[in-house]
């Protein structure tokens, strides 16, 4: 877990940016899950957001596809790890 926040530190650092609303919403206004829009807008990979949350990055893949739900205890751990609320999720 350190290494991984040690290289989202430095990505960040790198970009200079830090997570957006703007981003968001041109993810969104391009058919991105509300899911996926938060994450690239927080600049994680899949596998990062995985390793933070706890949630398998397959789960993570399946709900941005809108292939699979997530249950709400999912909902609110992912949220978390992106530093919104479960309702910032919904499709």
């Amino acid at each position: 877990m350190t290494a991984l926040k040690e290289r989202l530190s430095n990505t960040a650092a790198r970009t200079g940016a830090e997570p957006d609303y703007w981003t968001q919403v041109a993810w969104l206004n391009a058919g991105a899950s509300p899911l996926m829009a938060w994450r690239r807008a927080a600049r994680f990979s899949v596998q990062d957001l995985a390793e933070i949350s706890g949630i398998s990055a397959q789960t993570i893949t399946a709900a941005e596809a809108r292939q699979q739900a997530l249950s709400p205890a999912q909902m609110a751990t992912l949220a978390t790890a992106l530093g919104l609320s479960p309702g910032d999720l919904e499709d």
